[in-house]
């Protein structure tokens, strides 16, 4: 894999993109339990600590039969920030958007997502506008 799936990553981060979309594929030669999307090894583990990625992560649309189809919309959500994401799309239906939100809340809430875990996301959103002037 590293010699050639993840070369376009390692050249993204080299050259300091400020943005990776973590797509719903599954690779079970890293984390054989979970879709790249809330997969810890792969977001946190391999893309940000063992490759030196620094910047936004976002997630393809949740929406997506990938995860509509196998996993609850909040739960994939809950789960992907917990991994590393940043931000989590949700392209279509304002009730699967509702749904999403009330799962964050209460995740922070009940501590499930720790505040530590928002403030990191947050600081990397902040410093991405600051940089762009938004």
């Amino acid at each position: 894999m590293r010699s050639f799936e993840l070369v376009p990553f390692a050249a993204a981060v080299e050259n300091k993109v400020d943005a990776i979309m973590i797509a719903h594929i599954l690779l079970p030669q890293i984390d054989p339990d979970n879709p790249a999307t809330f997969s810890k090894a792969i977001i946190t583990d391999l893309l940000r600590e063992e490759m030196g990625f620094t910047g936004v992560v976002i997630t393809d649309d949740l929406t997506m039969g990938a995860i509509v189809n196998n996993f609850e919309i909040g739960a994939a959500a809950v789960n992907s920030i917990n991994a590393g994401s940043d931000i989590v799309l949700v392209c279509h239906g304002y009730d699967q958007e509702e749904v999403v939100v009330r799962a964050i809340q209460e995740a922070v809430k009940t501590g499930v997502i720790s505040q530590k875990r928002i403030d990191q996301s947050v600081y990397r959103i902040l410093k991405l506008k600051e940089k762009y002037g938004l």
